[in-house]
């Protein structure tokens, strides 16, 4: 036919062509360079090395940070249950004295208690001066309270040791055991209160853990949003060039005559 021209375009096709797509053209060839395609393999190899170190860098921080906090409450959690355990045999020697049937064994027991209460003295002294109560109340409710038992303790021993065993089960029974179980409260509100710092720490863990997951996966993922553009840009491309191949009669970047000077 007369309007066309080699290639079955028709010459308004090819004027449209030649007027719009020269961009869009240099674009595309860009795009399907070789430099192009060589930059963008060094690319994506250069952030996956990038997301490789971060991750490897956010989890040591991570692990060693909250590995420090959670290797700091597990000997105070050792210590409190050390500390029950003595307490308890305390109590439990203090009981047995006062039996009219251990008459031939008091003696005995009394030095076993005294060494006892030394012990328990030292450890209510180690346990209220962690770092992890510094900030609490625990800290002075322990020391207190084991001063108060060591106290208690100390009478019941000048009572047993001068023989007066029948009043040293009384006092037992009306001053040591209830100072006994007020100790106990405190050392049970301490355990509880470590374990909810362990419960904080596990949550904390986990949200950092999914936030920074979050970042790094993200990164990680710029390929494809990469990949998602340029794929965008060559439909509009195509569309743009379809566009402009098939309606040229019908006025697309038709340019308006200007007026001659007669007109």
């Amino acid at each position: 036919m007369p309007g066309q021209i080699g290639g079955g375009f028709t010459r308004g096709a090819r004027k449209n062509i030649s007027q719009f797509g020269p961009d869009w053209l240099s674009l595309a060839g860009l795009m399907a360079s070789r430099p192009f395609r060589f930059w963008l393999v060094i690319g994506l190899l250069v952030s996956n090395l990038a997301v490789g170190i971060l991750s490897l860098f956010f989890l040591r921080s991570v692990n060693q940070r909250y590995a420090t906090l959670f290797e700091g409450s597990i000997p105070v959690v050792n210590s409190l249950r050390t500390l029950t355990r003595e307490t308890t045999r305390v109590q439990r020697l203090a009981r047995r004295i006062a039996e009219p049937e251990n008459g031939a064994f008091w003696r005995e027991m009394v030095n076993e208690l005294q060494d006892e209460k030394a012990r328990v003295l030292v450890q209510g002294h180690e346990i209220s001066a962690v770092p992890l109560f510094s900030a609490t109340d625990h800290a002075s409710a322990i020391d207190v309270a084991s001063r108060e038992y060591d106290g208690r303790i100390e009478v019941y021993l000048k009572l047993a040791r001068v023989g007066k065993l029948a009043e040293a089960g009384r006092y037992n029974n009306d001053i040591l055991r209830p100072a006994y179980d007020s100790y106990q409260l405190k050392l049970d509100a301490a355990a509880d209160f470590v374990e909810a710092q362990g419960n904080s720490l596990k949550e904390r863990y986990s949200k950092d853990s999914r936030y920074f997951g979050g970042l790094l996966l993200a990164f990680a993922g710029w390929p494809v949003l990469a990949a998602a553009l340029a794929v965008l840009v060559l439909g509009l491309l195509i569309i743009t060039l379809l566009v402009t191949i098939i309606t040229p009669e019908i006025g697309w970047n038709k340019r308006v005559p200007r007026a001659g000077p007669g007109r």
